[in-house]
């Protein structure tokens, strides 16, 4: 399927639009309404612009968010799973996958030894 110049725009605006509403839930059929966009051709543009599907993006969204929310705040793991739009277990699943560490852990020690990884949790 050709992608064209629109195909890619849209999915810049669906983007920006998950990285607002990161804390909801939105699949495929959703924003298909939404945009009045093609389902295949929204998987292939979003996939082009970003690199991810959207439902990897929107998880790398939510635990950016989360991070800085654990380093900044003294809010409890299940109000900031449930700020991030997550149950408390999908989120300890989700971060520890994306970080290695639980979100106490990461709380506790923010900034590991290896500078390279510290580029990954800063906004």
């Amino acid at each position: 399927m050709q992608l064209k110049k629109e195909d890619l725009e849209k999915a810049k605006q669906i983007q920006e639009f998950l990285e607002k509403n990161y804390h909801q839930s939105y699949g495929y059929q959703d924003l298909v309404k939404l945009f009045a966009v093609n389902k295949n051709k929204l998987k292939l543009a979003f996939t082009a612009v970003t690199n991810d599907t959207i439902h990897a993006y929107v998880t790398k969204v939510r635990i950016k968010q989360a991070k800085n929310l654990l380093v900044t705040t003294n809010l409890n793991i299940t109000s900031i799973a449930k700020k991030v739009g997550l149950d408390k277990s999908n989120f300890n699943i989700q971060f520890k996958k994306a970080t290695g560490k639980t979100p106490s852990s990461w709380r506790n020690d923010p900034f590991p030894a290896n500078p390279d990884i510290m580029q990954h949790w800063l906004p």
